[in-house]
């Protein structure tokens, strides 16, 4: 019986060792206050909830029109993108995880957010070698947690049984089981409704890798 499983992006598979608001600093050539900072994720955020191209370009154009910097918003969206992307990490545990699974089963990523973000932190760790697809909300047009995305990735790896790992309860594991999903939950919160639930993919891979024959 073949089987699919998804894996979320950030806080699944990576986290950061740097603040948004920091990489927001380092990039920005000039000195950023805490109001533009608000300014500029509150825009971003709109614009990857909203789907739309270009968030990060769209944030430095507000940037320099609200502020009246002499700045190119291109060039720092392509800079705050590869920041953003060099502050992530990929515990080995959890690489070994996926590159497991990935052996064994139909594998990809199903994650929020902006295309070229998203697909820079995956290639930077190389995690498109081992996966067999990987869907990002604002390139199909939905994100989560619409169910539109779920079936998307349904059709795009089919199977008998689909299972998503996730580590927001209300936005990856709730829509993930009402479009048929196995789930485990990944989060730092106590969700007693959660099928299967540990406190991070790091504790997951320390469960799973054993019986499997890896070592952690």
């Amino acid at each position: 019986m073949a089987t699919t499983v998804y894996f979320d992006l950030d806080g699944t598979l990576l986290d950061y060792n740097t603040s948004f608001a920091e990489l927001f600093a380092q990039t920005l050539p000039a000195n950023a206050s805490d109001e533009m900072v608000e300014t500029y994720f509150e825009h971003v955020l709109s614009g990857i909830t909203q789907v739309e191209e270009k968030p990060y370009r769209q944030g430095f154009e507000i940037i320099r029109r609200e502020y009246d910097l002499d700045i190119n918003p291109e060039v720092l969206a392509t800079e705050y993108i590869k920041k953003e992307a060099d502050a992530t990490h990929l515990p080995p545990s959890v690489k070994r995880l996926v590159e497991s699974v990935a052996a064994q089963h139909q594998t990809g990523i199903l994650t929020n957010g902006d295309g070229r973000m998203q697909r820079q932190k995956i290639e930077q760790h190389a995690l498109d070698d081992l996966v067999d697809t990987v869907i990002v909300s604002n390139e199909v047009g939905a994100r989560k947690p619409s169910q539109e995305i779920f079936e998307e990735a349904k059709e795009r790896l089919p199977a008998e049984t689909f299972v998503y790992i996730g580590d927001t309860f209300e936005e990856d594991i709730v829509p993930a089981r009402e479009a048929g999903f196995k789930t485990v939950y990944v989060g730092e919160e106590n969700q007693p409704d959660a099928e299967v639930a540990t406190s991070g993919t790091e504790e997951l891979a320390a469960i799973l890798l054993p019986l499997t024959g890896e070592s952690l």
